[in-house]
Formats: structure tokens, sequence, C-alpha cells
């Protein structure tokens, strides 16, 4: 029997194949409409939290998207979906005709996509949704950021007037903004690595302003720690060094143990004889430690606590590690042809987790414990103390303003771009070449995490922080006879 012509045989399959393709398009239409209309429905969900609760989700958005940077960062390649190509073990006519018509326009579709892609060499098949210079190493941790920090500036922008429009945008419309930032994050594949380099040199310098108000947050936190545990101590019935005064000078000692060491090492590291300007900078920060210590235990700062100054002068000692490990001169710095360190990325975390969290825990629509005052004039208070433990209904909220918190958030993002890439300086592209992950040598990536501008941003930080915590201690005795900040001085 004489096999049926090839013509006759792609005749019989176009007629059959008519009637499929007519039924697959008219379903994935249905199912198209059926989505979008579920899609729009979600997205108009007021899903109205209370003020704690919404910051909160808030930091909690934060965190995933922290972890995810990092997960990229570390571990990133080129990320390629769908690969095809031509079934050999198909069996019958109908079968391979279909394989051959999918496989043709599936090539063809394929070919033009990824033509715009660099690492198209390496995926003969499949579809490129990014090379590694995009979804791996710095980069993609920036495109985390960028999309961070628009969306908390939008939100900014927002919720800047005291109206109910802003309460509702701050704590509703969860999913909307979920789609959003998920929209968001794949747009960033489309922007080139050379416009995040201009976005980078911008956060390298606005994350200062975050510092700053990490400074406040954590000297607050500080003095909370401490009254918190007196309070504790007060209501407790065991005295002595076994209760809660135990644990502070515990807590404190431990702080101090720890900066001792962190002074050792440094001078050992980094304060040779051949390195002067580092040894100031070990040397101002532990005087000054040791100064602000000694006027917390003194008559002349009543309110001072040992606590508060142990916490402070462990993190100026951290910030004076981290400058010195930022900066580019080989022979003060062992550390400069190192990749950042996991210690500057988990100790960073740490403190900005703190000052968050205590940020989200105080959480109310006034600025004034946005930055961490507890000091609400009593018309901010609420007159029901168990008013915020539920959410309020739509038509129902009061008019409230959280650019604060956005603004603070925003600078959040930008700050951890610098953070968790060692405030890299590394290029987009490298003679043209784009810069993937695993094309950079370890000498060459390790240099980019170190320079003079984030040297100085960190030393500027850390003399802020000391001053801050000095103007902490004498104000209240320097403006005894002009304001009154409810301190006796017993002299």
């Amino acid at each position: 029997r004489r096999p049926a012509p090839v013509h006759s045989l792609s005749g019989m399959g176009a007629l059959l194949t008519v009637p499929f393709s007519m039924a697959a398009s008219c379903c994935g239409s249905l199912l198209a409409s059926c989505c979008g209309a579920l899609a729009c429905k979600a997205c108009g969900c007021a899903c109205i939290t209370t003020s704690r609760a919404a910051s909160v989700a808030y930091i909690l958005l934060l965190s995933l998207f922290v972890l995810c940077a990092l997960a990229f960062g570390s571990g990133g390649g080129d990320i390629v979906i769908f690969g095809s190509g031509y079934n050999s073990t198909a069996e019958g006519w109908l079968e391979h005709m279909k394989e051959q018509a999918m496989g043709s326009a599936s090539s063809s579709a394929e070919s033009f996509w990824n033509d715009r892609f660099w690492c198209k060499s390496r995926h003969p098949h499949g579809w490129i949704i990014c090379c590694a210079d995009v979804c791996g190493g710095a980069f993609s941790i920036y495109r985390f950021s960028f999309v961070l920090a628009i969306f908390f500036g939008a939100m900014a922008l927002l919720t800047c007037g005291t109206t109910k429009f802003g309460a509702r945008a701050h704590r509703g419309f969860w999913i909307a903004k979920i789609c959003l930032l998920l929209s968001l994050l794949v747009t960033t594949l489309f922007i080139d690595n050379s416009v995040l380099q201009g976005y980078r040199e911008f956060a390298r310098y606005t994350s200062f302003a975050f510092l700053l108000l990490q400074i406040l947050l954590l000297i607050d936190f500080a003095y909370s720690w401490n009254e918190r545990w007196l309070a504790y101590d007060e209501e407790s019935d065991v005295d002595g060094l076994c209760g809660w005064k135990g644990a502070i000078l515990g807590s404190a000692a431990l702080l101090y143990l720890g900066s001792l060491v962190g002074w050792v090492l440094l001078y050992i590291h980094f304060g040779s004889s051949e390195c002067p300007a580092q040894q100031t900078i070990i040397s101002l920060t532990l005087i000054a430690c040791v100064v602000l210590s000694v006027i917390s235990c003194s008559k002349i700062a009543p309110h001072g606590t040992l606590l508060t100054s142990a916490a402070v002068t462990a993190y100026a000692t951290f910030l004076c590690y981290s400058a010195l490990a930022s900066h580019p001169d080989d022979g003060c710095n062992p550390f400069s042809h190192r990749r950042h360190s996991a210690l500057d990325i988990v100790v960073g975390l740490l403190v900005a987790s703190i000052s968050l969290a205590g940020t989200a825990w105080n959480a109310t629509s006034t600025k004034n414990q946005v930055i961490g005052s507890d000091s609400a004039s009593p018309n901010e208070q609420p007159l029901d103390p168990n008013a915020e433990k539920e959410a309020p209904a739509y038509d129902e909220m009061e008019e409230e303003s959280w650019w604060y918190y956005h603004l603070m958030m925003a600078t959040c993002a930008l700050y951890l771009s610098m953070l968790l890439t060692g405030w890299s300086t590394e290029p987009a592209y490298i003679d043209g070449v784009p810069t993937a992950v695993g094309t950079i040598d370890t000498y060459d990536a390790a240099s980019y995490s170190v320079g003079l501008p984030s040297f100085w941003v960190k030393v500027v930080s850390q003399w802020i922080c000391l001053l801050l915590y000095s103007w902490t201690l004498l104000a209240p005795y320097l403006l005894r006879d002009h304001r009154d900040f409810g301190i006796e001085f017993d002299f």
C-alpha cells in the first residue's frame, strides 16, 4: 500500500486542527476574562487592618525582599523557562505534524525573544527571562531595593496629608499592593544596569539619612530597654543581682566586653605604626565611649544609664570597624581585598531590625512616635486604650498621616542596597561586557566594596551617633535654667 502524499497529510492536519484552535482560543478568552474580573475584585478589596498590624506587615514585606535579594545576590544566574525542541518519539502522523508546527512556531518566537539577551548562546532552547548580570549579583539586589524605594516613596506621597484617604492607603488594599510590587519587580528586568548605577550612587549618599534616623531609634531603644527592665525589677519580688538589675548589669557587661575585644582587634588589624589616621579614629572612639559612660554614671546626668551607654558604645565600635574596613588603603586595611563580610550584613540587619521593630510596636499617626518619642499631646492619644485592638470599618476611618513612616521605610530600602552589597562600586560593564556572576575575579570584586565615600559616610555616622548621645546626657544639665526636663539634680 502506497503512503499518503505529504501535501494531503498537511491539508488533512490543517482541517482537523482548525476547530481545536478555535475552541482553545474561546476557552482562553473566557479564562482570561474570569481571571481579570477576579483580579480586579481582589485588588479592590480594602482589607483594612490596625495601625500596628499595618506597620508589622510593611516590615515583614521588607524582610521578604531582603531574603530574596540575598538569595539572588549570592546564587542568582540565568533564568530560562519552557525549553522546547522536536520530539522524535512522537508516534503517528498527527503527532508529528503537531510537534513540527509547534516546534517551528516556538523556535521562531524564542529566537525573536532571546535575541535581546547576551546569554542566548548558553541556552539554544527555552525562553530567557534574564541573564546572570540582571538576575544575580549586586545588580539584582539593586532591583529589589529600587522597587521598595519606589513603592514606599509613592506611599509617602499618598499619605502626606492628614486625610481619610491616607489612612486607608496605609492600612488597606494589600492585594493591590502585592500586585503592584510584583509588577514593578518584573519591570526592573528591562532596566539596563547602567541606569541602576546611577540609582546606586544616589542610594550611597541618601542612605546617610536612614543612618541618622537609625541612630535616633537605637538610642531611644536603649533608653526604653533600661526603663522596661527597671519596671520589671520594681514589680518583681526578687531582690539583689539575681533579679532584673542583675540582668541589666550582665547585659551591660557583655556589651562592654565585646567593645573592649573590638578595640583590641581594631588596633591589631588597622592601627599599625604606619597608619596614624586609623590610630586616631580608633583612639577617638575609645576615648569618647569611655567619657560618655562616665558622664552617664555621674551627677551631671542622673537620667543616664550604664546599659544605654554600653549599647551606644558597642554600636560606635562596630561603625568604627565598618568604616576602617571600607578604607581603600591596602597597607592599613588588611581586608581591602576581601568581599564584604557576613559580619557587616548581620550586624547591620540586626540594628535595622531593632529600629524598625521599635517603630512598628509604637506605630501611631504622629511623627513624634515614628522617630521614637512617646510625648504625643493628650489630643493625639486614643481615648479608649483598646480602640486599636480591632480594625476600624472602611467608612469609620479617622484622618491620619503616615508620610514620616513611609519616608523612613524608603530610606531603609536605599540603605539596604548598600548594606547587602558591601557598599559596592561594581561597574555594569567591563570592557563592554556585562558584569555577570562568576565573571569577576575575586580580587577585583573585593576592591569594589571599599572606597572613600563609604568610609566617610560611616565615620560621620559614628561621630553623629556619639554627639547625639552626648546631647541626650548633657542637654538637661546645660539647659536646666531655660527648660524643665523633669530631671532633678543633687547639686
